[in-house]
């Protein structure tokens, strides 16, 4: 049976695409069966990250029927299987966040998990993602305002019958103006289950439509996502 996890945060900007590719490489390397889904249909990253830039088939053409499963799935050269929404503005105004529940059911025991990459905020695409997910991570930075807007996240993902695996901490650079990582665990009630400092080598490797611990797997933050994915691999276990 399949795992849906959604990363989620209340802010954009956080860092939550990056994790969503970052951990998903990192899961595959444990040897799970990973596919990373695209569900934010306003202003999708994934794939723009990934290094495709319009991808010909998306997941808006399987929401509308026009095309199968099997066409919008692609395979990056890191390995990493991923489902694509298109950035065009047009198929953003002819697709429904209310038929995002398809897709789940569609990819049902395709995969060991599926990463869902979701729209900040909570808007109604955040909705419908977390009716049908399992668990979400949160994806904060270490200031009061991704806090908070996270904490509002997360009682939508609580509300919705999500498990909270924990907090992923990105840019967690030690810095006498953030949040301690206390702090962020007491607003939260959820413990941080890593923490990404500030690492030019993830800049350098979206640059190039690679995830960082692809092309730099000795590096701090490559560490930290490896140590995140054999946590989520325990979680359902403790």
């Amino acid at each position: 049976m399949t795992r849906f996890i959604a990363l989620i945060s209340g802010k954009g900007g956080v860092g939550k695409t990056t994790s969503t590719i970052c951990l998903g490489k990192a899961l595959s390397k444990l040897g799970k069966k990973v596919t990373l889904l695209d569900t934010n249909l306003m202003t999708p990253n994934l794939s723009l990250q990934l290094g495709f830039v319009d991808p010909p088939a998306t997941l808006n053409h399987f929401l509308r029927r026009e095309k199968e499963l099997h066409e919008i799935i692609y395979t990056h050269s890191s390995g990493l299987s991923f489902i694509p929404t298109s950035t065009s503005y047009q198929e953003v105004q002819k697709t429904h966040p209310q038929q995002l529940t398809e897709i789940f059911e569609h990819l049902d025991d395709t995969s060991e998990l599926v990463l869902v990459d979701t729209a900040n905020g909570l808007g109604e695409e955040i909705s419908h993602v977390l009716k049908n997910t399992d668990e979400a991570l949160i994806v904060v930075n270490p200031n009061l305002s991704s806090v908070m807007d996270a904490l509002k996240s997360l009682q939508l993902a609580r509300d919705n019958n999500n498990l909270i695996p924990g907090i992923i901490l990105n840019m967690s650079n030690k810095s006498k103006h953030k949040l301690k990582d206390d702090e962020i665990e007491k607003i939260l009630h959820t413990p941080i289950i890593g923490k990404i400092k500030f690492d030019k080598k993830i800049r350098k490797a979206s640059h190039q439509g690679m995830p960082v611990n692809y092309l730099y797997p000795h590096t701090k933050s490559s560490r930290e996502f490896n140590k995140v994915a054999q946590y989520i691999c325990t979680y359902l276990h403790k």
